[in-house]
C-alpha cells in the first residue's frame, strides 16, 4: 500500500474534489481533517462519490464546524473506494481561511478474467 495525503484551501460555498481514485487502483479513505479558521461557525459537508452507482453519499452533512476548530475523522472507521470514486467536500459561504486534508491508502486493483 502507498499512502497519499491531499490538502487544499477551500473556496467557500464551492464543492471541491479532494481526490479521485486512479484507474486500476482501490483506496482506503482513512482520514478526514477539516479546519474552520473564521470567527464564526460554518457548515461543513463531505461526500463519497461512488462512480459505479453515479451517486454522492454524504458522510458528514452540514456539520457545525465552530470557529477556529477542526473536525477529524480517523481511527477504526474507513471507506473503501474503487477506481473513479471521489472524495468531495464543501464549506459554507463566508468561511475564509478554511482547509481540508484527506489521506487514502492506495493499492493496485487485482482482477482476474475467466473465459
Amino acid at each position: 500500500m502507498r499512502a497519499v495525503s491531499v490538502g487544499k484551501v477551500l473556496t467557500p460555498n464551492t464543492k471541491t474534489t479532494m481526490y479521485t481514485i486512479p484507474t486500476k487502483h482501490i483506496g482506503t479513505w482513512s482520514l478526514l481533517y477539516a479546519y474552520n479558521g473564521t470567527s464564526s461557525a460554518k457548515h461543513f459537508t463531505a461526500w463519497w462519490y461512488d462512480k459505479s452507482a453515479n451517486v454522492e453519499i454524504p458522510l458528514v452533512y452540514e456539520y457545525d464546524l465552530t470557529a477556529k476548530q477542526y473536525l477529524r475523522l480517523d481511527g477504526d472507521a474507513y471507506v473503501l473506494l474503487d477506481e473513479g470514486d471521489e472524495i468531495r467536500v464543501q464549506i459554507e459561504t463566508g468561511a475564509t481561511n478554511s482547509a481540508c486534508i484527506v489521506t487514502i491508502e492506495l493499492e493496485p486493483k487485482l482482477a482476474a478474467q475467466f473465459n
